[in-house]
């Protein structure tokens, strides 16, 4: 319940905060200006979360995997914090814009890192960072055996038609972004959670129903 709570209190701001203020004072993705120290800083630990977290979950230590992205959320939420983008907008815009640039693509790449554990909530945001088409069909963990009896459990899914990719964000300045609303409805991790399996198992009744 704890790690729970904190992901998605952790996720959701981090997520709110950002489109709202980039949303209510730009309409789109800020063109950025020279990056700073802890603007790369961010993006690369992000970056690297990539290699991280996949090797995890093809071990299958999947709660090892969503605590990374935790903490990399985490990093982000104290990169917001720390430069306040909001307090620079009079006086310095195009720093201001900077940091949202860089904020949009954090997110953007937590969003695939995220899809996995919240396939629905992920997509959800990639329809909000102004991208079309369908992030990633629905998944399942599966237990394959292999020709020695040695079992292992796979994350698989239907990958037609996927248009997203394991690597950082390539978010263009100048995308528009929809309006905000919040990614979870409130913060109340067991009902984002339950949510997101009956929806991974409405998906598998109509598969088999097909």
């Amino acid at each position: 319940r704890r790690n729970n709570d904190e992901l998605v209190a952790t996720w959701g701001n981090l997520v709110n905060r950002t489109l709202q203020s980039a949303y209510k004072n730009f309409k789109a993705v800020p063109e950025p200006g020279a990056l700073t120290e802890a603007d790369t800083e961010l993006l690369a630990a992000i970056a690297h979360g990539f290699e991280t977290v996949g090797s995890l979950i093809e071990a299958a230590r999947f709660k090892n995997a969503l605590q990374e992205v935790m903490r990399l959320a985490g990093l982000g939420n104290q990169y917001v914090t720390e430069q306040a983008p909001w307090t620079l907008l009079e006086s310095d815009r195009e720093r201001a814009g900077t940091i949202l640039y860089v904020s949009l693509k954090a997110i953007d790449s937590l969003k695939m890192l995220l899809t996995p554990f919240l396939p629905f909530s992920s997509q959800r945001l990639h329809e909000l960072l102004g991208y079309e088409g369908t992030i990633a069909g629905p998944l399942e963990f599966r237990t394959v055996t292999e020709d020695g009896g040695a079992e292992h459990v796979v994350l698989t899914g239907d990958y037609e038609g996927w248009i997203g990719r394991w690597e950082p964000s390539e978010l263009p300045a100048g995308q528009a972004l929809l309006e905000p609303v919040p990614l979870f409805a409130k913060l109340d991790a067991d009902k984002v959670v339950a949510d997101e399996l009956k929806r991974m198992e409405d998906d598998a009744d109509r598969d088999d129903a097909a």
